[in-house]
């Protein structure tokens, strides 16, 4: 608890030491030289002139307003487009997995059918049942579509 009271304190004592810094008098002479010089403090042995510095400029309240609710509008409109992009690329993840998926299982369909001449299948009755020769090249080509359109 004490460091954390130390830790403030200390920030606050640096950030009252940079303020009263900035509002610091300046003063400006010439050396025998020639030379301009400026500083905080003034030359003992020289005649040098104060400068005040000058006030910030008055700021129109409806002006720095209306920049206000810009800048959070834009930032409104990026926050959205970031949420916008995420929702569009968790999409875009599902669909990759789901056309691997799909890829993968294409492949694997149209391997048994060109590896087993002798497969036999159940219709819609329930028989077992050999396709013929020109079912089974139809179903080859079914799979291959498959394949072209899931994994390219």
């Amino acid at each position: 608890m004490f460091i954390r009271y130390l830790r403030h304190s200390c920030l606050t004592f640096i950030l009252l030491i940079m303020a009263t810094a900035s509002f610091a008098d300046i003063y400006k002479w010439v050396d025998a030289d020639g030379q301009t010089h400026y500083g905080q403090q003034a030359p003992k042995n020289q005649q040098s002139e104060f400068i005040k510095a000058p006030q910030p400029p008055a700021i129109n309240p409806a002006h720095a307003q209306k920049s206000v609710d810009t800048l959070i509008d834009q930032q409104a409109e990026a926050t959205k487009q970031k949420q916008k992009r995420l929702k569009q690329a968790k999409i875009d993840a599902k669909q990759a997995a789901t056309r691997k998926e799909n890829c993968s299982l294409a492949q694997h369909n149209l391997q048994q059918y060109q590896n087993s001449p002798n497969r036999r299948v159940m219709d819609s009755d329930g028989n077992v049942t050999r396709p013929s020769e020109n079912d089974r090249q139809n179903k080859i080509a079914e799979f291959q579509q498959h394949v072209k359109d899931y994994c390219y």
